[in-house]
């Protein structure tokens, strides 16, 4: 799987609107899953299962990470981007999101429920702890 080391700290990635899987249809779980795509824009979504069936923290089942994977590396794709939702909390990596973010070029998107009605989505450059906000 190929990351782009040389990407800038702060580039923007292109999500179409609507695009992501409803969140709301995961509660009370969190959601999540990867984003793939060429240049900056995300062409390919893989809805994963969150092998921690919970509420606060999510791991992508690792099987189908590795199918992803895959996938994105015989379509001649790059990682763009990795989500999940926050059930009951805002928009803002955790404590435990930021210990796991593994792909420092990649860009995390936090989808927040906090508010049903009117979910807000941000995304976040994670690197050796520093968050910084796309």
């Amino acid at each position: 799987m190929f990351v782009d080391r040389q990407r800038p700290a702060l580039q923007p990635v292109a999500l179409p609107v609507g695009s992501l899987p409803d969140p709301g249809e995961f509660l009370p779980r969190e959601c999540c899953g990867l984003l793939a795509g060429k240049e900056k824009l995300i062409t390919v979504i893989f809805q994963t299962r969150n092998a921690a069936a919970s509420v606060d923290k999510y791991e992508i089942d690792p099987a189908e990470q590795l199918n992803a994977f895959e996938d994105i590396d015989r379509r001649s794709l790059k990682l763009l981007g990795i989500y999940h939702s926050h059930p009951n909390h805002p928009c803002h990596p955790s404590a435990l999101d930021i210990s796991r973010a593994f792909y420092p070029d990649t860009a995390f998107f936090i989808i927040s429920l906090v508010d049903l009605q009117r979910p807000r989505i941000k995304a976040f450059i994670i690197r050796e702890g520093t968050v910084l906000e796309e």
